[in-house]
């Protein structure tokens, strides 16, 4: 019996953007959940939570499950997921980290971001609620260059904001230091990776996809087969 695979999306995002992902895993017979993180609600579906309001209601996902779960995180979500499986929670026994921030316990992302240099970076602006948006030239450019014209226009619409408070805050525990992980990692992703450096990378399996920053939009099929692995493996 396959594990349950545990979805948790990133800043901007939501769960549409694993809606193809959740496809695949069903073809391969592994049963799946989609978080919806509240730092992304706005004005009109209630107020914004923040980080750890994330890991929060990633636990309460998790405790619904009961387990076993692959746990995965894409982008920001990976901030999450650190936190969300401290401890650790008993129901997880594999991170997944999909162009993930894996920051250490008191770390944040805005710790694990490099200097600002030239090239594709995000480009937001603020509401006047307060919430974040990200540029729709720039979600393009950084986030869906390697979609199709119209996969990526769908996704740019899709788009909602963010609190811009969970850049800073640190997450509590890092989950990563109890439960074995897995990175994947992008060949064409323009964003800068954000994983601390107490993560032993050399005792870490990695898998490289040949997409960009989003391989749960563009290559939901590649993405797809190896969390289906993993949970297979796991469960």
């Amino acid at each position: 019996m396959a594990a349950t695979v545990v979805l948790v999306h990133g800043s901007f995002l939501g769960p549409w953007s694993w809606s193809d992902v959740t496809e695949v895993l069903e073809r391969f017979g592994v049963g799946s959940v989609v978080v919806d993180l509240p730092s992304g609600f706005d004005g009109v579906r209630g107020a914004a939570g923040d980080l750890h309001d994330d890991a929060a209601s990633v636990r309460e996902a998790l405790d619904a499950v009961g387990g076993p779960v692959v746990l995965c995180g894409h982008s920001y979500g990976g901030a999450v997921i650190t936190e969300a499986g401290a401890g650790p929670h008993p129901a997880v026994r594999h991170l997944v980290y999909v162009a993930g921030a894996v920051p250490d316990a008191g770390q944040s992302l805005t710790d694990l971001s490099p200097p600002p240099v030239l090239g594709v970076r995000e480009s937001v602006r603020w509401r006047p609620d307060g919430m974040l948006e990200l540029d729709a030239v720039s979600a393009r450019q950084a986030l869906f260059h390697d979609c199709s014209v119209e996969r990526a226009e769908q996704a740019v619409a899709l788009l909602r904001p963010s609190n811009p408070v969970i850049g800073g805050q640190a997450v509590r525990a890092a989950a990563w230091r109890g439960v074995p992980l897995t990175l994947v990692r992008g060949s064409r992703d323009r964003m800068p990776e954000l994983v601390s450096r107490a993560v032993p990378r050399g005792e870490v399996e990695t898998v490289v996809l040949p997409t960009g920053h989003c391989p749960n939009w563009s290559r939901p099929d590649l993405l797809g087969e190896v969390l289906a692995e993993v949970a297979c493996s796991t469960g």
